[in-house]
């Protein structure tokens, strides 16, 4: 009997390794572009951000809301010189006119009867403080030592260039009169505005 011939084992293939995987490269994405109405809101957010600085309960009061503070105050002065010539105008001399406006001019932060805070920063929500933070009521000599000096109108318009120039510097927010008199002036009072919807 022939025997039967065995199959010959199939082939196996001989093993081969994977060939070595690379990491993987981050991928690299474009940054995100806002539209335009984000964009917008954006600059509405920051721009807001600006305002409440400026505006919140003890920040340093801004140029604008001092110089009219300072009007109301010059056209206040101006008005008592011109009530104190009115029961007797052909009597009451000149002289005594000026005084009382003047009067008023350079204790106009330390007067106890308006809480140390002159008429035109009441109406511009403004108050003269001590640098430690105190009121001006009652504190004569550190009123006098601020605004006595404005009674010379050429050294006005120093202090008024002064504070100008100061707007965007460390400094920013004190004259002369206050550095000398260790005082700044600071928005009081005054309700931040609401948060607004972005």
């Amino acid at each position: 009997m022939d025997p039967t011939p065995t199959p010959a084992p199939p082939d196996v293939p001989a093993y081969t390794p994977p060939p070595p995987t690379l990491a993987a490269a981050p991928v690299i994405t474009a940054p995100d572009v806002p539209t335009p109405e984000q964009a917008r809101r954006i600059n509405l957010k920051v721009a807001k951000e600006v305002v409440d600085e400026a505006t919140l309960e003890g920040a340093l009061a801004p140029f604008n809301a001092r110089m009219m503070a300072a009007g109301i105050d010059l056209v206040l002065t101006i008005g008592l010189g011109g009530i104190a010539r009115l029961p007797f105008p052909d009597f009451t001399p000149t002289l005594l006119a000026v005084l009382v406006g003047l009067a008023y001019w350079v204790t106009r932060d330390s007067l106890p009867l308006l809480g140390g805070q002159s008429v035109g920063k009441k109406m511009q929500g403004l108050k003269a403080l001590t640098a430690s933070g105190e009121s001006l009521a009652g504190n004569w000599k550190t009123g006098l030592i601020r605004s006595g000096p404005l009674v010379v109108l050429p050294f006005t318009l120093v202090e008024i260039y002064v504070l100008l120039t100061r707007e965007d510097t460390p400094a920013r927010g004190r004259r002369l009169g206050d550095e000398w008199s260790q005082t700044k002036v600071v928005i009081h009072r005054r309700t931040p505005p609401a948060p607004a919807a972005v």
